[in-house]
């Protein structure tokens, strides 16, 4: 997940008022083409969460490959009309590791005149830094809330948006690959982002470039989640801000809390320097993180639902 600015390493409605291992693993499982206005399931989300640690994701595992092509199918299944590759590395500034990287990006109806976007990062932290025992702050981190938590959301909430929003509007989906390459105090982390926001430059992926807002997931999962207003969200996107967490309140999920969180460096930095304003949902306050207790055990069903629902109405809500 991001760093705070200029610091440490850490993790990432009334809209309508607004702009608004080798091979397949087979236990991920697809969901069902949801009824018309279906609530957002955060018993199925924390089940995906499941399905997808199965998928090994970390940077540098040679079984990677294979679990990006999974991804993919998962994208299609989700309701992508098309699923794009950015290719792209980058280097561990401690070691000079060099690892390559794809970034996913996918269109849910490209033609449609009115875009936005869905993101978070899927690539699994190869190192603990955080962990209590010093053995272990070399090897990967499960990830089940950094770098899982936010993927299940978006693949449980694209099939209700597919179904619920109307078909005038189109959004893509992008799997963020290389937010966790970087070191505390050294950078750069959000690899996948600074590449797309290189890629947007060039003129390549033009429904990315034409959406009107982004929004981040970056654990979001957690037991005691407690979503506050990153800084750079309210400086890029204030009345959004503004309206999810009314929504999410209205909606009786505490977990949204307005009150202003700290400044995070994380993948909706790039993409709104890009050009495509994006806001970042994410609690930092998650004492696992970058340790190898971030595991299956951490997630919860209620935070996963109170996210995905939230987003669902916000994006329902919006006057398009």
């Amino acid at each position: 997940m991001g760093q705070v600015a200029g610091g440490r390493k850490l993790g990432s409605l009334a809209v309508a008022a607004l702009l608004l291992a080798c091979g397949r693993p087979a236990a991920t499982p697809r969901s069902p083409v949801p009824a018309p206005g279906e609530a957002f399931s955060g018993e199925r989300a924390r089940d995906r969460v499941a399905a997808l640690m199965q998928l090994p994701r970390t940077l540098g595992d040679p079984r990677r490959a294979a679990a990006i092509d999974e991804l993919a199918a998962l994208l299609r299944a989700a309701g992508a009309d098309a699923v794009d590759r950015l290719d792209h590395a980058g280097v561990d500034p401690w070691t000079g590791q060099r690892f390559a990287m794809t970034t996913l990006i996918a269109q849910v109806r490209p033609q449609a005149p009115r875009q936005f976007l869905l993101a978070s990062h899927f690539d699994q932290r190869p190192w603990a830094e955080s962990d209590p025992d010093p053995a272990r702050r070399e090897r990967p981190i499960p990830g089940a809330n950094d770098g899982t938590s936010g993927i299940a959301v978006l693949l449980e909430l694209a099939p209700l948006l597919v179904d619920q929003l109307p078909p005038t509007v189109g959004f893509s989906l992008i799997l963020f690959d290389g937010e966790e390459l970087g070191r505390p105090g050294a950078g750069p982390y959000c690899a996948g982002s600074r590449a797309l926001g290189d890629a947007l430059a060039a003129g390549r992926f033009p429904r990315v470039r034409a959406a009107r807002f982004g929004v981040v997931l970056d654990m979001v999962g957690d037991r005691d989640l407690q979503l506050l207003q990153d800084p750079r969200s309210r400086a890029a996107l204030p009345g959004l801000v503004d309206a999810i967490w009314s929504i999410g309140q209205a909606a009786g999920h505490a977990q949204f809390v307005r009150a202003p969180g700290p400044d995070l460096v994380d993948d909706h930095v790039p993409l709104t320097a890009a050009g495509v304003p994006s806001l970042l949902i994410i609690d930092y306050s998650y004492p696992a993180w970058h340790t190898h207790a971030d595991d299956l055990s951490q997630i919860s069903a209620a935070s996963l639902g109170a996210v995905g629902e939230t987003l669902r109405l916000a994006l329902r809500a919006h006057t398009w």
